[in-house]
């Protein structure tokens, strides 16, 4: 009886956490769009009006209200989109659990522009402390996500991963990709064809669907694009002090059906109706408790996290100060995950523009008194001195390590001023001269 209690309660309290993960992860575009599928799907939700629109508005009220909707529906912002941006957004929809939230921010940290794992799973497994089985089980989530063929280990573990999204069931294409890829790359197909014991115009149509496949899936994900968003909050300066405003007026209202609520009263409702009625009231009434839950939490988050960097805010996001999702979780008592899952695809309207929730956290390093400093900071310090270098002689790697200590005090080692150079995709010495 305890046993079967238990297994109970976990099937109903899984989808539940779920719903309630989900809402908390997706933007505000992707939430429109999904109050408006379950207003569709489920007749126990119907949209409704708010009660301040139960009396006519005064023409300037509504004007006003209009000018509101146009300016939130209508913000474009060109941004690099990366890949690991991409999969993080995935894995915060599928996740199940903080736990494998944790481990694949730490796989997908180590997934290189291509789409490859570069980290085995041992290494990722003694990263976390944890078994290697939980990092797998982990791992084959996200090999599910797109581009296929995404967190492979090797080429012919990728093609293998793309075939299986084809829906191919015949083992012998899986064999070719598999054990024959240099052959493939030669071109010896009817060297193939004896090593397999195969008929050659069996193997040749297999071969050409290996190479429609995608060897590099990740490559496509890391360009400058032009995205249509709806900020989720937007910051304003009032009264000399910031403040936060939650964009929630683009939303249905929607509420549960007294129509249903009423059916859910009498005697005689036939059976399957009821349990139908009740499975759908149980679902709309979540999803109404994820949305509030959301907003309470994005308000509680964004209102600390702007408290914090009103500073730069107010004027440059290069003045960010050093701040981790982990810092502030413990500022409010709260678990790291959900600060991650709070700020994942989420956009903020600040005076100084629309820029990724994200972005107002930053990594930071320590200058040459001790004193943590912001990365952004040394970023934009690293982008100045190559924007006033002479071009005939423009600046190695390791020169601008050297006059960011003497210059900006700020230690830097020569692979990190390259990395971040890479970042803002500035060519290398020999590029950027000038003859």
């Amino acid at each position: 009886m305890e046993l079967r209690q238990r297994t109970e309660l976990r099937h109903l309290m899984a989808p539940a956490l779920r719903q309630s993960l989900k809402v908390l992860t997706i933007s505000s575009m992707d939430l429109k769009e999904l109050i408006q599928e379950e207003l569709l799907s489920n007749p126990c939700l119907e949209e409704g009006i708010l009660e301040e629109e139960l009396q006519p508005p005064l023409p300037p009220t509504n004007h006003l209200k209009g000018m509101v909707q146009d300016d939130l529906t209508d913000k474009i912002i060109a941004r690099d989109v990366s890949l690991q941006e991409m999969l993080l957004r995935q894995l915060g929809m599928f996740a199940n659990s903080d736990e494998e939230l944790r481990i694949g921010h730490e796989i997908i940290g180590n997934i290189d522009e291509n789409g490859y794992l570069k980290a085995s799973l041992d290494e990722v497994a003694s990263a976390l402390s944890l078994p290697i089985d939980e990092i797998r089980k982990v791992l084959t989530l996200i090999q599910q996500f797109e581009p296929a063929g995404v967190g492979c280990q090797s080429i012919s573990e990728c093609l293998s991963i793309q075939l299986t999204k084809n829906n191919e069931t015949d083992s012998l294409i899986f064999k070719i990709a598999e054990t024959c890829l240099e052959d493939i790359a030669k071109k010896n197909y009817s060297l193939i064809a004896r090593k397999l014991k195969e008929p050659l115009e069996k193997i040749e149509p297999l071969i050409k669907k290996i190479l429609k496949l995608d060897p590099k899936p990740g490559r496509n994900y890391s360009a400058q694009v032009s995205l249509r968003i709806i900020p989720d909050i937007t910051v304003k300066e009032k009264n000399e002090a910031l403040e936060v405003i939650i964009n929630n007026e683009h939303f249905p209202v929607i509420n549960i059906s007294n129509a249903y609520k009423q059916m859910l009263k009498k005697d005689n409702l036939d059976p399957a109706a009821r349990e139908f009625i009740e499975n759908k009231m149980r679902a709309a009434q979540e999803l109404l408790r994820s949305m509030s839950k959301r907003t309470s939490t994005l308000r509680t988050v964004v209102e600390k996290l702007v408290g914090i960097q009103q500073d730069a805010i107010r004027e440059d996001l290069s003045f960010l100060k050093p701040l981790t999702f982990a810092e502030l979780a413990k500022e409010l008592d709260i678990h790291e995950t959900t600060v991650c899952r709070t700020v994942m695809n989420k956009y903020i309207d600040t005076p100084c523009g629309i820029v990724a929730l994200k972005d107002l956290f930053s990594a930071k390093i320590n200058d040459g008194n001790g004193q943590a400093v912001s990365v952004n900071y040394i970023k934009k310090s690293i982008k100045e001195l190559i924007e006033r270098e002479d071009k005939k002689h423009p600046l190695s790697d390791e020169e601008i390590a050297k006059l960011l200590l003497e210059r900006f005090n700020l230690k830097a080692a020569r692979r990190t001023v390259a990395k971040y150079r890479d970042e803002f995709k500035i060519p290398s010495t020999t590029f950027r001269r000038i003859r």
